[in-house]
């Protein structure tokens, strides 16, 4: 039995910086964590046998969201994973779309580039980092490295909390649409990476803001909460 995956050689630069980058220290006040809200598109639902298509990323510094550091692009997926027509019909990225958008192999590294030294913010992790899982593993045999916070686990959380004070028994809303609107947030065209970023960023801050009259949160308390990959 294994209790360490020795670390392969020969990884691109950004690899590495992105293994070894100092973790964020969770006692600090959330506005001083860096974070990268991710969204993906995908040839089906299974990362075993499915592949990214599309990566959306925003930005959030000092609390604000940085659309001037937003990030999309496509991804070509390998010959092994076609996409399914299923998934066309959620997200509408056609074979034809991303046959000539660049490989895993040159996107992931631009992406571990925004990632390093960030707290990663998706919703629902066992898509987005089930799928980034897939493909570091695919690539360079290594996992995705935390802290990352899930905002559909932060949802279940203070859902839970609120059903326990009200004594109601209702499922919670843990849809990303659901959650925006019940904030008051607009919701932008679904199933578009970068769009779907930015509303789990928007709605990410809106759960933060939740928190405030118990105090300023700390990146502890979000990891307490929500917290998905260490």
């Amino acid at each position: 039995m294994f209790l360490f995956r020795r670390r392969p050689i020969n990884l691109p630069e950004a690899v590495h910086a992105y293994l070894d980058a100092p973790r964020p220290d969770p006692n600090l006040p959330w506005r001083d964590v860096p974070y990268s809200v991710m969204d993906v598109e995908t040839t089906g639902l299974n990362p075993r046998r499915d592949a990214l298509l599309a990566i959306g990323l925003v930005d959030i510094d000092d609390g604000r969201i940085r659309m001037d550091q937003r990030w999309y692009t496509l991804v070509r997926p390998p010959d092994d994973a076609p996409v399914n027509p299923e998934a066309i019909r959620i997200h509408g990225l056609l074979p034809q779309d991303v046959e000539q958008a660049p490989p895993p192999g040159d996107v992931i590294p631009m992406l571990l580039r925004r990632l390093t030294g960030r707290v990663l913010v998706v919703h629902v992790a066992d898509i987005d980092i089930g799928f980034l899982r897939q493909a570091l593993r695919r690539l360079y045999q290594i996992d995705p490295r935390g802290p990352a916070i899930d905002t559909a686990r932060l949802a279940w959380h203070f859902q839970r909390n609120q059903r326990l004070i009200d004594g109601a028994d209702q499922e919670p809303a843990l849809q990303l649409r659901a959650l925006a609107e019940s904030a008051g947030l607009p919701v932008y065209a679904e199933h578009n990476a970068l769009n779907d970023a930015l509303t789990t960023a928007q709605v990410f801050l809106a759960q933060i803001n939740a928190m405030q009259p118990n105090g300023t949160p700390r990146l502890r308390d979000l990891l307490r909460a929500g917290g998905c990959l260490r």
